[in-house]
């Protein structure tokens, strides 16, 4: 059995020398803004000009590399995520990733995508949301009449997953793999969609183990009292 180890980074702020060394204008903020988004395309152009063929090989137990076979998941590691296509299109789950480090994110959504591909649930891409931005400026000397002041920014990423056709037993089960091995930097938000019939209501009371709360049983105060008997009442049972 192989094991991969997946490196958390810890969160900071970071700021640009220019930023701490002088005061820039808003033409300039603008301009440096632009330049690292160029860079930043051009990287990500360069990063798909060169990706590797999708040519994966199953090797025998009689053909050995290195004296050890390699398992077809473990070489499906070079590549994309492999992903099943729905057959009904019913969401049955969406799982949020948020965080400060986008590489940490793009992990964090490669590992849910296979893990969900062995589990046989269709999933859909990583998506990719709104990016939250934020500047604090503050004092850089601890006197209040200082003029020298100090930029923090602040990026906030955010994709997401959408979970197709599964049952509840198999998303519950991905979902806690997934959060027992998640990154400590990377909040996980999950909202879960099921099924119920019409009559949902009727049939959770005419079951025999459904009881209201007992919190305000043997108290003798007149606002629990009055509480406990709207509980009990048949208004309550019939909204509920």
């Amino acid at each position: 059995m192989i094991r991969t180890r997946l490196q958390s980074s810890i969160r900071s702020f970071t700021t640009s020398s220019s930023i701490s060394q002088k005061f820039i204008s808003p033409n300039e903020l603008v301009n440096q803004s632009t330049q690292q988004k160029l860079e930043n395309q051009q990287f990500k152009k360069n990063l798909l000009q060169n990706q590797i063929p999708y040519t994966p090989k199953t090797l025998s137990s009689h053909n050995l590399q290195n004296q050890r076979p390699i398992p077809i998941n473990v070489e499906l590691l070079q590549y994309k995520p492999l992903r099943l296509p729905p057959t009904h299109n019913n969401e049955v789950a969406t799982l949020t990733f948020r965080g400060y480090n986008e590489d940490d994110l793009i992990g964090m959504g490669e590992f849910a995508l296979r893990s969900g591909y062995y589990l046989g649930i269709p999933l859909s891409s990583l998506t990719t949301l709104k990016t939250e931005k934020r500047l604090y400026t503050v004092i850089k000397s601890p006197f209040a009449q200082a003029k020298t002041k100090q930029n923090f920014h602040r990026t906030t990423y955010n994709k997401k997953l959408i979970a197709y056709d599964s049952n509840p037993e198999v998303i519950d089960l991905w979902l806690s793999y997934i959060n027992k091995y998640r990154l400590s930097d990377v909040e996980l938000k999950a909202t879960i969609t099921t099924n119920e019939k019409l009559t949902y209501n009727e049939d959770l009371l005419a079951t025999e183990e459904f009881n209201l709360p007992k919190a305000y049983e043997d108290l003798e105060d007149p606002v629990a009292l009055k509480v406990k008997e709207l509980l009990q009442s048949a208004e309550f049972k019939r909204h509920l």
